[in-house]
């Protein structure tokens, strides 16, 4: 399928798509390289603050580093559990620390890879949907598209709890805060000012510093930092999987569906985005091109000709245009 000529093309899917799940030092695997896993299914345990502590050597000599170490008796008191590290000068280092957190699959599929201490790939069945960044760990539940005209004003209700919510337009930390107070699974945005995702990342470490396990609250960013509302094409694809069981990753960040590509609603070629310039946001049907114009400050760009949905036909420059396949 090809669209209009010069202007970018931006890929929204990704049929059955291999994510990344980071590892950390410490971090007890789980699961079994070649294993077959369902939504929801552990992976690993996550340990917070993880330290390097100091064992003998008094373990099998068939272990190696990514290990598990169980806990043993030592001269100082009980050594705890932990992954082994590296072994130096007949002392091994393992990390381990308290209170760990669950990884859960957030698709169906199946265990790729496994390298301790880095990465857990994973193979899944269905489709992805391409996103910009994911704030938090991989999660899943109900898609639910929230009502709003993008002004802010978005309501939560208590009905959403465990669900992944869609914020058609603008949302900021407060909004999110709140949602995972709800019990609000995860949400998918738009875009992100940068100052709300540092609030964001603060208040989820905030969260994790109590003793008590909390589910993941992952955040799906679509677009980017600046303001805008969801892009038509992803805005049909959204209420497609409406009610339906997504997920979320975030190695590459995506948002997972058991759907075929052929369930899901081709992009109009025809259509295209402006991303930058006065224009920011809006779409409409590309008409052509309008050749070579003179910006303010003496740059010669190629322009073209697009026909916006609020009727009036403005002439964009074509680096600023996109449109989705």
């Amino acid at each position: 399928m090809s669209g209009p000529p010069l202007v970018s093309a931006r890929p929204l899917f990704v049929v059955e798509p291999r994510v990344r799940i980071a590892l950390l030092p410490g971090d007890r695997i789980v699961a079994t390289s070649g294993a077959s896993v369902v939504a929801g299914d552990v992976l690993a345990e996550r340990v917070r603050d993880a330290r390097l502590v100091e064992t003998g050597d008094g373990h099998p000599a068939t272990s190696h580093p990514g290990s598990w170490i169980p806990a043993e008796p030592g001269r100082r008191g009980t050594v705890p559990a932990g992954e082994l590290l590296f072994e130096h000068g007949g002392r091994r280092r393992i990390a381990t620390g308290p209170h760990p957190d669950l990884v859960a699959a957030p698709a169906a599929g199946r265990v790729v890879a496994i390298h301790p201490g880095v990465e857990l790939v994973l193979g899944l069945d269905g489709t992805g949907i391409r996103g910009a960044e994911l704030l938090g760990d991989p999660g899943h539940g109900r898609l639910a598209l929230l009502p709003g005209d993008g002004d802010g004003r978005i309501p939560l209700e208590v009905a959403h709890a465990g669900a992944i919510v869609v914020f058609p337009g603008r949302a900021d930390a407060e909004a999110l805060t709140r949602a995972r107070a709800m019990g609000i699974a995860g949400a998918v945005v738009p875009a992100l000012a940068e100052r709300d995702r540092r609030d964001v990342v603060a208040s989820e470490a905030r969260q994790r510093a109590g003793l008590h396990r909390l589910a993941p609250f992952p955040v799906l960013i679509l677009d980017g930092y600046m303001r805008r509302s969801l892009a038509g094409p992803m805005r049909e694809i959204l209420a497609v999987l409406a009610g339906s069981e997504v997920g979320l990753a975030g190695g590459p960040p995506m948002l997972l569906t058991a759907l075929s590509l052929h369930d899901l609603p081709s992009p109009d070629p025809d259509r295209v985005r402006v991303r930058g310039g006065p224009e920011v946001g809006r779409e409409g049907r590309f008409t052509g091109l309008a050749g070579p114009r003179r910006l303010p400050g003496g740059i010669v760009v190629e322009t073209a000709r697009v026909h916006l949905d609020d009727g009036r036909e403005a002439v964009v420059a074509v680096g600023d245009l996109e449109w989705f396949t």
